[in-house]
């Protein structure tokens, strides 16, 4: 009964990761900015006023981001439990978007007209300009690279006059297995926010993560957290959901409040 109760507290408590990144090139006036990250929702049923939203809403964040996997396997039973939650945090500072693998194994184009209705701006391949006093950065989107929908050329400005934020679902053009596959126009980007791994979901001690999404039996990297990429960052944030298996062990629902520094 200990162990049962423990995989069902480890299943629902929330930690709520705090961390500042130093960026080469960022506008002073973005010193301090600060983003909330969530991802892998997964269709389950949050509520708008409980931990996840009110942990956001303390952070006194600049903009929130979604990076997919917002349904599993019925999307407008899925859209219809998440819904309230993206509302929510709608309410609280811009949120944007991008797919996910189980978005397009569903119907992607729905969730994305209904995300949009909400006020959540949908980034699909393409960037927008934020902009703080004189200064901006360019956040970009890409749609799932593991489902063949990136395409990350089209989804950046013909030329990085400023400091880019990528969103995007999966790490894997940054898993070392796989850098023969990695798109040059990677170097271009100063930090990439992702999701996808829910950091193992399920981890055994001394051991760590079991598997990820990736299909790799205790990879030795990638798995979440912060990483050195290059001369940019990589985030993988563990998600606020799961699919199957409908638990976690030792390795707990989160959100991300990133803080922004300038760098060396």
């Amino acid at each position: 009964m200990f162990f049962v109760g423990w995989i069902v507290w480890e299943t629902v408590a929330l930690s709520v990761e705090q961390v500042e990144i130093p960026i080469k090139g960022l506008p002073p006036e973005f010193d301090g900015f600060r983003i909330a990250q969530v991802s892998d929702l997964h269709g389950n049923r949050f509520n708008p006023a409980g931990c996840e939203v009110q942990a956001i809403k303390g952070a006194g964040v600049d903009l929130i981001v979604a990076t997919g996997d917002h349904v599993h396997r019925n999307s407008k039973e899925g859209v219809k439990r998440i819904l309230p939650f993206m509302q929510a945090l709608v309410e609280i500072a811009p949120v944007y978007a991008v797919s996910g693998n189980h978005d397009h194994w569903t119907d992607w184009p729905y969730i994305a007209r209904r995300f949009r209705n909400a006020g959540v701006t949908v980034l699909e391949n393409n960037h927008v300009r934020i902009k703080r006093g004189a200064g901006e950065i360019i956040l970009a989107g890409v749609s799932d690279p593991y489902t063949g929908h990136d395409c990350l050329i089209q989804a950046l400005p013909a030329k990085a006059d400023t400091v880019i934020v990528l969103l995007a679902h999966t790490p894997a053009w940054f898993e070392p297995w796989n850098a023969a596959d990695a798109p040059a126009a990677l170097q271009r980007i100063s930090l990439t926010l992702v999701g996808h791994t829910h950091g193992g979901q399920i981890k055994l001690p001394f051991l760590g993560a079991v598997t990820t999404a990736s299909g790799r039996l205790f990879p030795p990297s990638h798995v979440e957290g912060l990483s050195r990429e290059g001369d940019g960052w990589l985030y993988i944030n563990r998600g606020l959901g799961q699919g199957w298996p409908s638990f976690r062990f030792l390795s707990r629902r989160e959100v991300t409040i990133i803080t922004l520094r300038q760098g060396d």
